[in-house]
């Protein structure tokens, strides 16, 4: 049997981690791992280039995107574009008189257009001077009823003039007054007949004018334009009171010498009645005095005047039967009017008599 060895004195026992052969060993295998750590270690630069490129490929990627956002904008500046023309229409409102020159016309325009949609009555026609209407219509105004036959209740100037106003408005809206039996005919009549009134009262005038003086015109016309005066002043200052407005109306009935000598006397004694209210338009009770005294001066002509002519009678029919024509014929445009435009008052207003009596 193999003897164990024996333990020498002063020597250490040899250690396998410590001998060389192992210390080279190991020292070997550090080496051969410093490389293997080293080579990921080198690796890992290699995958930073490609990890560099990655965001130059994304940069690349992401470069684009402002592109598409700029073919999206387009629209946006456009959008500026509007608003600033939308301005600039507001910067001529900075010098104060610079508008108010264009907006007088503009104002001009407007007030145009207004006046002729209230006031059709601007485009009524005017007598025809020197005409020879009468002449055609008297065998038509010979058929009507001699009891049908009545005496002007207006003042035969005032009448033409509303008729003629009256033709203008029926004119304007024919088409819907002739839904009621309103008719053409009737609607020229108003015009025909105004026109053949005037006549037969120039004629009538004529007539008369061969058996006065010219002092005796001058105190009708006198007269005649007193009694307008009164008439006016009284209604405006006493509007209020409809018993006044009653009797004014009455009074504004007729039509020849003797009405205008008795409408001068009750004129008088409203001046004397309402001498306050009349004082405000500048009247006083002189203009009573001066009214009875005309109203003396009728009488006195009238008292001296001859025996009508037949001539003179037959003037004065053909007047009254032109004036009894026309005055029916106002009062079918008038009450088709307010039938027609009952829902329209504004229209309906417009088919209405100045004089209350002449719109029954």
């Amino acid at each position: 049997m193999a003897k164990a060895p024996s333990k020498q004195p002063g020597k250490k026992p040899l250690n396998i981690a410590t001998s060389a052969p192992t210390a080279t060993a190991l020292a070997r295998l550090r080496e051969l791992a410093q490389p293997t750590k080293k080579s990921p270690a080198k690796s890992k630069p290699a995958k930073s280039k490609p990890a560099k490129s990655k965001p130059a490929t994304s940069s690349a990627g992401t470069s684009p995107a402002p592109a598409s956002a700029a073919a999206t904008s387009p629209p946006k500046a456009p959008e500026a574009s509007p608003k600033a023309p939308a301005k600039a229409p507001a910067a001529p409102k900075a010098p104060k008189n610079a508008p108010k020159t264009p907006k007088t016309p503009q104002k001009s325009a407007k007030a145009a257009v207004r006046a002729t949609k209230v006031s059709p009555l601007a485009t009524a026609p005017q007598l025809t001077l020197g005409s020879s209407v009468l002449p055609r219509v008297t065998d038509m105004l010979c058929r009507v009823p001699k009891e049908h036959v009545t005496s002007p209740i207006l003042p035969v100037p005032q009448l033409v003039s509303e008729a003629l106003g009256l033709f203008a408005v029926a004119k304007l809206y024919a088409e819907r007054l002739a839904k009621i039996g309103f008719s053409d005919a009737m609607l020229q009549g108003l015009q025909l007949y105004a026109q053949a009134l005037h006549e037969a009262q120039t004629q009538l005038e004529s007539q008369r004018g061969k058996q006065s003086t010219p002092t005796d015109l001058k105190v009708v016309s006198q007269a005649l334009e007193l009694r307008s005066q009164l008439l006016l002043a009284a209604r405006l200052t006493l509007r209020k009171d409809r018993k006044v407005m009653e009797s004014l109306d009455a009074i504004a009935e007729g039509e020849g010498l003797a009405d205008l000598a008795r409408d001068l006397l009750d004129l008088a004694l409203l001046a004397e009645t309402y001498p306050a209210q009349l004082s405000r338009v500048g009247l006083g009770l002189d203009i009573a005095q001066k009214a009875r005294e005309l109203s003396r001066k009728i009488a006195a002509k009238l008292d001296s005047v001859k025996t009508p002519t037949d001539e003179h009678r037959t003037i004065e029919d053909l007047r009254n039967r032109a004036a009894t024509v026309l005055h029916e014929l106002m009062a079918e445009a008038r009450l088709g009017g307010a039938y027609v435009f009952r829902k329209e008052p504004r229209i309906a207003l417009l088919f209405t008599a100045t004089h209350r009596h002449g719109s029954r």
